[in-house]
């Protein structure tokens, strides 16, 4: 029996088959943060709240084109940390799905084409900030005291890592940390906020916590993320590229996304 933070399903579809994949790759082992990441990776509720199997936008996407070329896929939640650390060895996972961009991942992972961005809020607390707090652009925010959950990456926002308290292991503790006056806001996606209300994690039903577009910050682009020490990382990442664009061309990603959008 599988631990409890490691939650494995098989990914599997009936999609037009699209012929087969390259040579060696017939199956594929990817994790992704044990957090869960709504409406891109989450488990479903059953009627009692209880985690169910594995969904969302990123999971359709990636079971369609696996489907597509007839190659078996697994997906695991672990701790985002060590999911990533793993994933780069290539050999127990060889991707994750989804990953903002930094130099280090860079070297670590090949990236595939973006396949959704995500809109930037933060978030404060009314209870320390009963006046409201005010960001002008992101420059701006290089003036507050940040927090952010360990593991995830902050250099997209033009913060380096000493500016950022990355104590929280998840969402409860960091909004925890913010009600405490432990720092002034942090940074999250909007999109994904929203969503943890279908795992039910309300957390924007939380009337002391605020939050707003942060100013003049462009959309976070995302990408599926392939281990360079995996064999047949090239291979993998041209066919993926080739099944995203065809899938957004086609308007298949916009369907998907419909799906979920909240």
């Amino acid at each position: 029996m599988k631990h409890a933070w490691l939650a494995g399903i098989q990914l599997a579809g009936a999609f037009a088959f699209a012929g087969n994949a390259p040579a060696g790759i017939s199956q594929v082992a990817i994790c992704e943060d044990e957090n869960e990441w709504p409406p891109y990776v989450y488990r479903q509720r059953t009627s009692d709240g209880r985690p169910g199997r594995l969904t969302g936008y990123a999971v359709d996407v990636v079971n369609e084109i696996f489907a597509r070329h007839g190659i078996r896929s697994t997906l695991e939640l672990l701790p985002w940390p060590r999911c990533q650390a793993v994933a780069i060895l290539g050999k127990q996972y060889q991707m994750v799905l989804n990953l903002t961009y930094n130099p280090e991942r860079m070297r670590n992972f090949l990236l595939t084409r973006a396949y959704y961005s995500t809109n930037t809020y933060y978030y404060y607390s009314r209870r320390q900030h009963p006046k409201g707090l005010k960001i002008m652009s992101p420059a701006h925010l290089h003036n507050h005291r940040v927090c952010g959950i360990h593991g995830y990456n902050y250099l997209n926002y033009g913060l380096a890592p000493s500016e950022v308290d990355q104590g929280a292991r998840d969402f409860t503790s960091l909004i925890a940390k913010l009600h405490a006056g432990r720092c002034a806001l942090f940074l999250e996606k909007h999109e994904v906020m929203a969503g943890f209300s279908v795992i039910g994690k309300d957390y924007l039903g939380d009337r002391e916590l605020a939050g707003e577009r942060v100013p003049g910050m462009r959309p976070t682009p995302f990408y599926i993320g392939i281990s360079r020490k995996y064999e047949h990382a090239h291979e993998l990442r041209s066919l993926v590229d080739d099944e995203l664009l065809r899938m957004e061309e086609t308007g298949r990603l916009a369907e998907i996304w419909r799906k979920y959008a909240r």
